[in-house]
C-alpha cells in the first residue's frame, strides 16, 4: 500500500495523534511535510532507511523522542526541519556523514549531549540552527572550517566551554549567534571574519577584552556583546566599520573612554554602553545627540550633556567649549590601553628575566656563547603567528640582511618558512656599557605589545632565552622616511610626489594622535624622526622605535634627555618635563623635512642652527619660501605650492618656542585634513579620524562610515 508514494504533504492542518510507524517503511518517499499541526508521539525510527528521503519538515508540532538515525541513508537528504517540538536525546552522529545536507533547523527542542564533531565540515551545509536546546560540552572546531556555512545559531544552550579559536574563519559565514549559551573564556581574534554582518554573543560569561582586530569584520552591521564580563577598552576600530548600525556593549566591565572616532560614524543607529565603568566625555556629534540617556546609564565616570553631568574644562565637547566667542576643539582623552599599566609590570619582569644577559658577539649567526646555544628559546606572541622560535633562529642563521641599527640593537630581515617576511631586532650584547641600551627595549615591549593602530608598527612577538632577547616586527618593504627623503636615490624615489608626502605626514599625525588622545595613560614617543617612520608596501606611514617612549599618568620629569638632536623641543633640554608637546615639536621638524627635503641639522643652516631656525629666518626674507619648498615635490605648481604653504604654517605652529602655543595632535590632524591635496585621496586616508590600527587591510581605517549595507534577512519558518 502506498509503495509508489514519493511526496507526503499534510502541513498547515489540525492533525492530531501520532505519525504511523509505517511511514518509515515507504520505499520511495522523498518528501515528508507535516509542519504546523498538533501531532504527538515519535518520528518513525526507520524514516529515511530506504535512502531516497530528500526533505523532512515536521516543525511546530508536539513530537518527542529521538531523531531517527537513518534519515540520511543514501546521502540525499538536503533539508532537516524539526524546530519547535519536544525531541530529546543526542543529535545522531550519522548526520556528520550526510554530505547532501544543506539546511538544518532543529531549534527549540530538548536535544542534549555534545554537538557531533564533523557537522561543520559538511560540504553543502549553509544553514544550521540548533538554538534553544540543552547541548553542552565543547563547541566543535570544525565550524571554523566550514566551506559554505552562512548562518550558525547555537544560542540558548549550556556549553560551559569556550568558543573555538577559529570560529570566525568560515569564509562564507554571515550570521553567528551564541547568545545565552554559558560560553566562557575570551572572544577569539577576529581575523577571517570579513563576511560576517551579525555577531550575537550576549548573555554569556565571556572575559578579557574586545579584540582590537574587529576591524577585519568589514561587513559587520550588528554587534551584541552585552551581559558578559568583558574588560578593557572599547576598540576604536568598531567605529571604523563601514556598515555598523547597532552596537550593544552594555552590562560589562569596560573601562576607558568612548573613542572620539564614534563622532564620525554616520551609519550608527544604536550604541548601548550602559552599566560599565567608562569615564570621560560622551561624544557630542554624529548620532549621539539622538541617543537615549539610558544607553549611557550605570557609568558614573561619564560626563557631558547626554547625562546632564558637566565635564572638566579640558574635556568639554566642541559645542560646550568656547573661547573669545569662537568654538575651540577640546582635548579628548579617548580610551585606549588602561590595562597596559597592570600588564606592564608583568611584561617587564618577563623581559628582565629572559633578557638579563645576551649571548656573546662571537656566537655567530645564532647569537650564542662560543657557538653554543644557551637555554631553550621561548616565543611570546602578541598575535597569531605561523612560525616558531626555531624558525626565527634558523632564518637568521642564513641571513646577512641588516636593515639598520638602532639605540638598542641591530635589525635583520628574515623570511620565515611559510614565506612571511619579518624584521628581527636583536638586542645589543651584554657588555656593561650596553646594559642601559638593552633596558630601553622594556618600554618598547610594554608599549607596542598592547597598542593596535594602523600607523604604528606592529610588534608580532618576543623571542628570548636566558642570554638573549629578540623582538619580531612586521616587515616594512619601503624602508624609512629618512632613507627616502635623504638617501642616495633622492630625486627619483617614491616620495618625490607631493601627494605621497602629504599621505605620509597625515599618517604619522594620526598615529601620534592615537598615542596622545586615545590611550590611557597617554603615550609620549619622545624620539619622533624620519628614521623612526617606516613605510609599508602602500606607503602607509608606521611610527616605530618606542625604546624611549613614556607612559604619562601625571606630570613627571626624566633623569636623562631622551630623543635625537635636532628634534628635541627646546624646553625639554633644561626642564626634562615629559608631555605631549615635545612630540608636537618633533613632528613639526619632520614636516619641515618633508616640505624642504633637507635634514633637520645641516651645515647650510649655520653653526648651532637647526632646520627650525633656518625656516623661520627664510620666511622673513623676500621669496624665502621658494628656498624652503622642495621643487622635487612639485612646488612649482601653484595648487601644490599653496598646499605646501598650508603645511608649512602647521609646522611653524608645531615648533613654537612656547609649548603652550603648540596645537594638540588632534588639532594638527584636523588642520592637515583641511590642507589635503585637491586630488582625490586614497581610500586609506579618511576625513574625520584620529587613528587607525596596525593592520594594513583597507576597511580598518574608515571612520566616516558608509557603503552599502547588505540585507540581513531574519530566518523565517520553512514552508
Amino acid at each position: 500500500m502506498l509503495k509508489e508514494l514519493t511526496f507526503l504533504g499534510l502541513e498547515l492542518n489540525n492533525l492530531t495523534g501520532s505519525i504511523p510507524q509505517a511511514v518509515g517503511d515507504l520505499p520511495n518517499l522523498n518528501f515528508l511535510l507535516l509542519f504546523n499541526n498538533s501531532l504527538t508521539g515519535i518520528l518513525p525510527q526507520k524514516l529515511g532507511s530506504k535512502g531516497l528521503l530528500q526533505k523532512v519538515d515536521v516543525s511546530t508540532n508536539f513530537l518527542e523522542g529521538p531523531i531517527p538515525p537513518s534519515l540520511c541513508n543514501g546521502n540525499n537528504l538536503s533539508r532537516l526541519i524539526l524546530f519547535s517540538n519536544r525531541f530529546n536525546g543526542s543529535l545522531p552522529s550519522s548526520l556528520v556523514n550526510c554530505i547532501s545536507l544543506s539546511r538544518v533547523r532543529i531549534q527549540n527542542n530538548r536535544l542534549n549531549g555534545q554537538i557531533p564533531l564533523g557537522l561543520g565540515q559538511l560540504p553543502n551545509l549553509t544553514f544550521l540552527d540548533i538554538s534553544d536546546n540543552e547541548f553542552s560540552g565543547r563547541i566543535p572546531d570544525d565550524f571554523g572550517n566550514a566551506v559554505r556555512l552562512q548562518f550558525l545559531n547555537i544560542s540558548g544552550n549550556a556549553f560551559e566551554s569556550a568558543l573555538p579559536s577559529n570560529i570566525w574563519n568560515s569564509t562564507s559565514l554571515q550570521i553567528f549567534s551564541a547568545a545565552g549559551s554559558k560560553i566562557t573564556g575570551e572572544i577569539p581574534d577576529f581575523v577571517g571574519c570579513k563576511n560576517i554582518y551579525r555577531i550575537e554573543l550576549q548573555g554569556n560569561s565571556l572575559t578579557g577584552s574586545i579584540p582590537w582586530d574587529i576591524g577585519h569584520c568589514e561587513k559587520l552591521i550588528q554587534l551584541n556583546l552585552s551581559r558578559n564580563s568583558l574588560t578593557g577598552i572599547i576598540p576604536w576600530e568598531i567605529s571604523a566599520l563601514p556598515s555598523i548600525t547597532d552596537v550593544d556593549l552594555s552590562h560589562n566591565s569596560l573601562t576607558g573612554t568612548i573613542p572620539s572616532n564614534f563622532n564620525n560614524c554616520t551609519t550608527l543607529e544604536n550604541f548601548d554602553v550602559s552599566f560599565n565603568s567608562l569615564t570621560g566625555p560622551i561624544p557630542s556629534s554624529g548620532i549621539f545627540p539622538n541617543l537615549h540617556q539610558s544607553e549611557f546609564s550605570g557609568n558614573p565616570g561619564l560626563c557631558g550633556g547626554m547625562v546632564a553631568k558637566p565635564c572638566a574644562a579640558e574635556m568639554l565637547s566642541p559645542e560646550d567649549n568656547q573661547v573669545d566667542g569662537r568654538r575651540q576643539e577640546p582635548r579628548k582623552t579617548a580610551g585606549a590601553i588602561v590595562w597596559i599599566v597592570a600588564a606592564a609590570f608583568g611584561i617587564g619582569v618577563f623581559v628582565l628575566v629572559a633578557g638579563t644577559r645576551c649571548f656573546h658577539a662571537n656566537y655567530g649567526r645564532r647569537f650564542g656563547n662560543d657557538g653554543q646555544e644557551m637555554g631553550p628559546w621561548k616565543l611570546t606572541a602578541f598575535q597569531r603567528l605561523n612560525f616558531t622560535a626555531d624558525d626565527v633562529l634558523e632564518c637568521l642563521s642564513m641571513s646577512d640582511k641588516i636593515l639598520g641599527m638602532g639605540s638598542t640593537g641591530t635589525v635583520y630581515r628574515a623570511e620565515m618558512p611559510g614565506g612571511e617576511i619579518i624584521a628581527v631586532k636583536k638586542l645589543w650584547g651584554k657588555q656593561k656599557e650596553n646594559i642601559r641600551r638593552r633596558r630601553g627595549v622594556l618600554a618598547e615591549v610594554e608599549v607596542l605589545g598592547n597598542v593596535r593602530h594602523r600607523n604604528i608598527v606592529r610588534l608580532l612577538g618576543c623571542c628570548s632565552n636566558k642570554e638573549c632577547t629578540m623582538l619580531l616586527y612586521e616587515y616594512m618593504p619601503n624602508g624609512n622616511l629618512d632613507d627616502l627623503l635623504h638617501g642616495k636615490n633622492k630625486g627619483d624615489n617614491l616620495v618625490a610626489d607631493w601627494f605621497t608626502r602629504y599621505k605620509i605626514a597625515l599618517g604619522v599625525a594620526q598615529g601620534i594622535c592615537y598615542l596622545h588622545h586615545d590611550c590611557d595613560p597617554v603615550i609620549v614617543h619622545r624620539d619622533l624622526k624620519p628614521s623612526n617612520i617606516l613605510l609599508d608596501a602602500d606607503l602607509e606611514a608606521r611610527v616605530a622605535d618606542f625604546g624611549v617612549a613614556k607612559l604619562i599618568q601625571t606630570d613627571e620629569s626624566m633623569s636623562v634627555i631622551a630623543g635625537s638632536y635636532g628634534y628635541i623641543a627646546p624646553e625639554y633640554a633644561y626642564t626634562l618635563q615629559v608631555d605631549e608637546k615635545s612630540d608636537i615639536y618633533s613632528y613639526g621638524v619632520v614636516l619641515m623635512e618633508i616640505l624642504s627635503g633637507k635634514r633637520s641639522v645641516d651645515a647650510e643652516f649655520g653653526d648651532g642652527n637647526s632646520i627650525v631656525d633656518w625656516v623661520k629666518s627664510k620666511i622673513k626674507s623676500k621669496d624665502g619660501i621658494n628656498d624652503i619648498l622642495d621643487k622635487n615635490a612639485g612646488a612649482g605648481c601653484s595648487s601644490v605650492r599653496e598646499e605646501m604653504i598650508q603645511m608649512l604654517r602647521i609646522s611653524l605652529l608645531c615648533t613654537s618656542r612656547n609649548p603652550a602655543d603648540r596645537p594638540s595632535m588632534r588639532d594638527v590632524v584636523l588642520m592637515l585634513q583641511e590642507a589635503k591635496p585637491k586630488r582625490k585621496l586614497l581610500d586609506s586616508i579618511v576625513i574625520g579620524r584620529c587613528g587607525g590600527d596596525g593592520d594594513g587591510d583597507g576597511g580598518d581605517n574608515v571612520v566616516v562610515c558608509g557603503g552599502e549595507i547588505p540585507l540581513a534577512q531574519k530566518p523565517t519558518a520553512e514552508s
